[in-house]
């Protein structure tokens, strides 16, 4: 179930400018090819009938930077991820002026 969820997330996600793949629970968004940052968005079991998503910030060595979770309806967590991740990449990922 997990997996099929971040297909669905990774698909709904992936456009020209941000790389969005699935593999297996997660799906790893690549969010401009200048910073080589990259979002996790992770799938998981959490109480009857609810998701756990977990987002991730991991540097360019792939360590762990920063993370944010929640639960959410498991028929609205590719939906719900998919809105998350624009917001988090907004805070995480500023403009540059």
């Amino acid at each position: 179930m997990f997996d099929t969820i971040a297909r669905e997330t990774a698909a709904l996600i992936h456009n020209p400018g941000i790389q969005a793949r699935a593999i297996l629970n997660s799906v790893y968004v690549d969010v401009t090819p200048d910073d080589e940052r990259t979002v996790k968005i992770a799938f998981g079991p959490a109480v009857q009938g609810l998701v756990q998503v977990d987002f991730t910030l991991l540097d360019a060595k792939k360590a762990h930077v920063d993370t944010v979770s929640g639960a959410v309806r498991a028929a609205d967590a590719s939906e719900a991820a998919f809105k998350v991740v624009f917001d988090l990449i907004e805070v995480w990922f500023p403009p540059v002026a």
